[in-house]
């Protein structure tokens, strides 16, 4: 397969490089060379901007297009019209292109959100969801059936710049009091590592599969739950040689109350009482596990993470997160109020 990576230099189109590379396919990917450099043998790198550049494709043709980086309509409008050659594009979309989380579980033929009003070419990532799915029209306005549409959730693993998932594993490094949120027991959590999605993108364009597919995990079993996630981060700090770890359900309300910001300021974690949030976790993967989607084990996936060191405090990734004095201060609100 000949296959073309729009993007491809970190994260998700890094995954999606290696594992088409070892599997033999020819590579090539196209991007502006700012975030990697060493690629693996036999991979052509063309360095130009999607917005000013596309000629410097012209007259390629290639087998399949993966479209990792695409958010301005107008942009992933234009490498279609310059591709349309090709004999798959595969756009990596969201699962905020969904008009509504209201409606569970969130499937592949719910409404998405409306582009109207939004310039094609706006790059402010207050639309990020209401872009996606203005890209997702662009690509099937050029290739029809030829399309392929990914949706995934949260994507997690080494290489994460956003710190979400990782925040995580990073705390239980720290040991001490480890705030987590009391949600119901049976709450659910979806995400999925970086590595599974990529390996199962590559296996889509193998088979010639299109259409739309959502992808998040785990894949075969039920969600995670906060106490799974929580006892799987303290037995990756345990065995990274972490320093003892007490973790600390802290009341919903409590949180909200205290004006604890979800998912940015306490990472994953979206209130359950609201109902805006709940089918952020409640996303139906049936389509995608029938084609042969897998995940590994949490287990594998905090390794990874913490194999990379935990990160100082001033790093980028931890900026907005939930600080050790604001956490000490919450955990000890949730004892005083549990005290007899």
């Amino acid at each position: 397969m000949d296959l073309l990576l729009l993007g491809g230099g970190v994260f998700l189109g890094a995954a999606i490089v290696d594992d088409a590379a070892a599997r033999g396919h020819r590579v090539t990917v196209f991007n502006r060379g700012r975030s990697r450099r060493d690629w693996p043998a036999g991979v052509e790198a063309i360095v130009g901007d999607r917005g000013s550049d596309l000629g410097l494709l012209e007259g390629r043709r290639f087998d399949a297009v993966v479209d990792t980086c695409g958010y301005v309509p107008a942009e992933v409008g234009a490498s279609a019209d310059a591709l349309d050659e090709a004999g798959c594009y595969c756009f990596v979309s969201s699962i905020s292109a969904y008009e509504s989380m209201v409606h569970v579980p969130v499937v592949e033929s719910a409404p998405l959100a409306l582009p109207e009003g939004v310039d094609p070419g706006d790059r402010d990532r207050a639309h990020y969801g209401v872009q996606k799915a203005a890209c997702e029209q662009q690509v099937a306005r050029v290739f029809g059936e030829r399309t392929l549409i990914v949706r995934p959730g949260l994507i997690v693993g080494a290489g994460d710049r956003s710190g979400r998932f990782s925040h995580w594993p990073w705390r239980a490094m720290a040991g001490g009091a480890m705030l987590v949120p009391d949600a119901p027991a049976d709450e659910p959590l979806q995400f999925i590592d970086v590595r599974d999605l990529g390996e199962w993108i590559v296996r889509l364009l193998e088979r010639g599969d299109f259409g739309v597919y959502n992808a998040t995990g785990p894949a075969g079993r039920p969600p995670f739950t906060w106490p799974e996630l929580a006892a799987a981060c303290a037995g990756a700090a345990a065995v990274h040689g972490g320093p003892p770890l007490e973790i600390v359900p802290v009341d919903e309300a409590l949180l909200l109350a205290e004006g604890v910001a979800p998912w940015t300021e306490l990472p994953l974690w979206l209130p359950s009482t609201d109902a805006d949030y709940r089918g952020h976790s409640r996303i139906d993967i049936s389509r995608a596990f029938a084609t042969g989607l897998s995940t590994r084990p949490l287990a594998a996936t905090l390794a990874a993470v913490l194999a990379g060191g935990v990160p100082e405090a001033d790093d980028p990734r931890r900026a907005g997160k939930l600080t050790p004095g604001r956490e000490a201060a919450l955990v000890a609100t949730e004892r005083e109020a549990a005290a007899p």
